[in-house]
């Protein structure tokens, strides 16, 4: 009994002392090694939801059932909300206008109730289509034919005025998908379609992809008289705007609206600028917000 007692004890030990015994020279290089690297630091897009309309007010229910489950230190994120990314392109001299941008922000700010929708600025769906674009059609750019004229002003001298010429550039190149030039700038997404900008938001877990292109259309120009004499004249010009809209339902790839949309603006005296583009997409964005409904579940 005893010499059973002992064997029994001898095996115990052989089980427990390895457990206890210094880990090996390579066994600790590898621990610290996946430890450094669990602890460095990564690079991802930010998640920038859209700010808040000035006149947004949380329903009670909503803060309280928010506060009850957060307390007062409340996430910054969508907080299982519809997530909707947000994409605005097309002419540079229409995107480049901060007030047309914030426009279209805003309307979709009111449309869009921040207690169940979050509108994300969709940088990381963008990101993943421009990826999609470059790795499918390198190469298959087109040309371009540059005509070096040298940056020159004319007109008098003693007045500001004149005109700068630049140097002049043709460029060959593919329509986009819609059957619109692209013009001189980045083609961006221009090539893509439906199932790319579905499988885009899938990536990064949103229910919907929201893109508005915005492309310059014609314009009226013309010249008034305002007195006779002197002579006063003063001009209007009315740009057109074309706002197409893609608004693509993620999980069955399928578009919850689409349309393309044009609306005229108006400016005095000058050329087609930000005020007279921000009317035209303003109009054209109200049309398209109220063909879609919100529907409660």
């Amino acid at each position: 009994m005893k010499r059973i007692i002992q064997g029994c004890l001898l095996l115990l030990a052989a089980l427990l002392l390895p457990a206890f015994a210094p880990a090996s020279e390579s066994n600790l290089s590898a621990s610290l090694s996946t430890a450094e690297a669990a602890s460095q630091p990564g690079v991802e897009v930010a998640q920038r939801e859209l700010k808040k309309d000035k006149d947004y007010r949380a329903s009670d229910v909503y803060a309280r059932a928010h506060h009850i489950i957060y307390g007062s230190k409340g996430p910054v994120g969508p907080g299982g909300r519809t997530r909707i990314a947000v994409i605005v392109n097309g002419d540079e001299s229409l995107v480049s206008e901060d007030r047309i941008k914030n426009d279209i922000y805003a309307q979709l700010r009111k449309k869009f109730p921040r207690d169940s929708f979050a509108l994300m600025k969709g940088t990381d769906v963008n990101t993943r289509l421009l990826q999609m674009a470059e790795d499918r059609y390198a190469g298959q750019h087109g040309t371009a034919t540059v005509t070096k004229n040298g940056a020159r002003v004319s007109g008098t001298v003693a007045n500001t005025s004149g005109t700068i010429s630049k140097d002049a550039v043709r460029k060959e190149d593919a329509l986009d998908a819609d059957g619109v030039p692209v013009k001189i700038q980045p083609r961006g997404t221009a090539d893509l379609i439906r199932k790319d900008l579905a499988a885009a938001g899938s990536a990064f877990d949103y229910q919907y992809v929201l893109m508005v292109t915005l492309t310059e259309g014609n314009s009226e120009f013309y010249r008034h008289m305002v007195w006779p004499l002197p002579t006063v004249t003063s001009s209007t010009t009315k740009p057109n705007v074309w706002l197409r809209v893609r608004f693509v339902d993620c999980a069955s790839g399928n578009y919850l609206y689409r349309n393309d949309i044009a609306a005229k603006g108006k400016s005095h005296n000058g050329y087609p600028n930000g005020r007279a583009f921000e009317v035209s997409v303003h109009k054209a964005m109200q049309e398209a917000l109220n063909d879609i409904a919100i529907t409660e579940d």
